[in-house]
């Protein structure tokens, strides 16, 4: 005999699947977004490896792009629970958006204000 599978019973394996995504989405971004940073770490210590920039401009560097870096990384949190938090999802994805464009627009600032002041 088989039995009768509820409709609360199919909509909680879908959710769980949806949990699941959502929490390896987040670590995932995390992940990517360490090694990204450490990658750009090293780039902006070595960016005023001829000693020709200030000081002040090259510590800018570095603070700017890791704080950009900290911001995108912590914009993968609302986007996967996004994946599972349905009545909240139109303001985890804005702020998803709103996290990863500042954090961009601020290394690309950090980048263009100390490139733009080389010698």
């Amino acid at each position: 005999m088989s039995e009768a599978i509820s409709p609360t019973a199919a909509q909680e394996g879908v959710s769980v699947v949806w949990k699941f995504c959502g929490v390896l989405f987040i670590v995932l971004w995390i992940i990517a977004h360490l090694a990204w940073g450490a990658m750009a770490f090293i780039a902006d210590v070595m960016a005023n490896d001829s000693g020709r920039a200030d000081p002040n401009k090259h510590m800018m560097l570095i603070f700017g792009m890791m704080g950009g870096q900290v911001l995108c990384g912590v914009a993968g949190v609302p986007a996967g629970l996004a994946f599972f938090w349905r009545s909240r999802r139109k303001l985890l994805l804005w702020l998803f958006a709103v996290l990863f464009v500042v954090g961009a627009l601020i290394q690309a600032g950090v980048f263009y204000s100390f490139f733009s002041s080389m010698p």
